[in-house]
């Protein structure tokens, strides 16, 4: 099985940045589901905990441009 990926700013397919953005939403969802529809017993999760989780995920991405520009600087490629 093939996963879809997505393009970059740069053109390149990025798997990462499809998994990056699934991660995201179903984060985002978990967070709105909790406090839209509560269930019983369980808090509803914080802004802390939700900010916390979405730079996580952040961090994957932004990793993965720091290395493909280093990776680029490297083979004498743009820099900047």
């Amino acid at each position: 099985m093939k996963l879809p990926s997505m393009r970059d700013s740069r053109g390149e397919k990025s798997i990462t940045l499809s998994f990056v953005t699934a991660s995201w939403a179903i984060v985002t969802v978990a967070f709105a589901r909790s406090w839209l529809f509560p269930v019983d017993g369980m808090m509803p999760m914080g802004a802390g905990e939700y900010g916390a989780a979405v730079a996580a995920i952040m961090a994957i991405w932004l990793g993965r441009e720091w290395t493909e520009k280093g990776k680029r600087a490297w083979r004498g490629g743009d820099a900047g």
